[in-house]
Formats: structure tokens, sequence, C-alpha cells
């Protein structure tokens, strides 16, 4: 049997478009099963973003996330075949569009992506890394990062505060790095200081030794006792939180 393509297309988004908003239900071949398909889909969409941003659904509510969740569904073209990268465009959607209700949280889309750098960040790729040592055997080794990591900005404390506790007050410049431990494949947060983020972005983008640093952190303090300090006390942080790996 031969299926005409303009009309199996045709159908299929006739399809799509009711499953997303419940308005013109198509001709199937078997009628009555129709209606649940809408259902299924949806709850599966309900359930990936219930999973992918439980804090943003305890904020604002079960009534507002549900006409959220809805809002999104029926509106939203989605562009990725993958489920588990949903919350991405549920996030990007709510950054282009606003919230479906009157209350307003200035910090939500900030909270929306930091809920889904987690998700990133467990589910990307293994990026290659070069041999290292987790000794140092001399003073001007390059130190090998843990490549496995992002760092976001922030103006409001949705990292290091209960997210219910946030107000106007809050609002400042904030630093969080989400990386993959190389061991576990855990994902870990780490609140951070501009200068350290400086520190850790240099030694992921280009060969860095412990002078690099130090010429960097000496923009932030004149005194070198005070800087091979705050150095060293960055480093044994950084190896122990699994940013950083060894050196070569």
């Amino acid at each position: 049997m031969q299926y005409n393509k303009s009309k199996t297309f045709a159908l299929q988004t006739d399809l799509g478009l009711y499953c997303r908003t419940g308005i013109d239900e198509p001709k199937t071949s078997i009628q009555e099963n129709t209606f649940h398909y809408r259902r299924l889909v949806y709850n599966v969409i309900k359930d990936t973003l219930k999973n992918a941003f439980p804090i943003t659904k305890k904020l604002i509510g079960k009534k507002r996330w549900k006409k959220a969740v809805a809002h999104f569904f029926e509106n939203h073209k989605c562009k990725t075949p993958q489920v588990w990268k949903l919350p991405l465009e549920f996030y990007e959607y709510y950054s282009e569009n606003a919230l479906p209700f009157k209350k307003e949280f200035p910090f939500i889309n900030e909270l929306l992506h930091y809920e889904w750098l987690e998700i990133e960040i467990f589910m990307m790729e293994d990026l290659p890394v070069e041999n290292f040592d987790t000794e140092k055997t001399s003073h001007n080794q390059i130190i090998v990062p843990n490549p496995e990591i992002k760092v976001l900005a922030l103006q409001y404390p949705v990292h290091i505060k209960k997210v219910k506790l946030i107000t106007e007050e809050d609002k400042a410049q904030y630093f969080v790095t989400i990386h993959r431990d190389f061991h576990t494949k855990k994902v870990r947060f780490n609140n951070l200081s501009y200068p350290f983020v400086e520190m850790l972005v240099k030694i992921n983008e280009e060969n860095t030794n412990i002078d690099d640093l130090k010429i960097i952190f000496s923009k932030y303090e004149n005194d070198n006792i005070k800087i091979e300090t705050a150095i060293s006390n960055f480093i044994s942080f950084a190896f122990r939180e699994n940013m950083l790996l060894g050196y070569k």
C-alpha cells in the first residue's frame, strides 16, 4: 500500500496541532482513540518539566505552574526531538514571553536557567581531557581544568538563598559554577567571586600556571602575601571541588 506523502504530512501536522491545543480533532484510522494522543503527549511534557524545574514549581505554586506549562504546550512549537532538551525550550520560551499570570518574580528567568544547566551539564557528552599528574612537580607546570563546566552570572542569589526569601534588596552581582565531577559524574555547584571566576575561565581557555594566576589576582590585591594566600586557597578549593584535575 502506498501513502500520499502530502496527506500523511498534513495529518501529522493536524494531529500535532490538536495535541497542543485540543482544538479541531483530525480524522484518524481509530477515531475513538485520537483524544488519548493529546493526553499522553501532554503527560510526557508535564512530567519532564516538573522534574526539570522543582524549585520554580514550588516557588510559583501548583496553579501558576500548571498554567505556565499549559500555556507553553499550547503556544510553543517544539523544535527538539529529544525529550530531555525540552526544558531548555521552556526556559527560552519564558525568556522571550511573559508568564501567563499577574504576579511577577523578577528572578524567575535566572532560576529557570540555573535549573536547566544542571540537566545540560549532567547530560553533556564527555569532553576530552589531557593526561595529567595529580601532584605538582615544578612551579611553572600548566594547570589542567575539568572542562565539563559552565559559569552562570546572576543578579539574584537563586543558588545560595531560599528563593521565597529573595527580595529586590538581594539584587547584586553573583557567579555560580556548575560542573560535572570527573570521577562520580555528579553535578556540583559553587558560588565564586569574580576574581576567582576570571582565573577559572583563563585556566579553561589557555595554558595557565600559578604565576599567571598571581598576575590576574594582582589586579584586585596589592599585597604579595595576600596574593599568595588567595591563590593557594583557590587552588586547594578548586582541586577539592574537582574544578581542577591536575598538572601537566
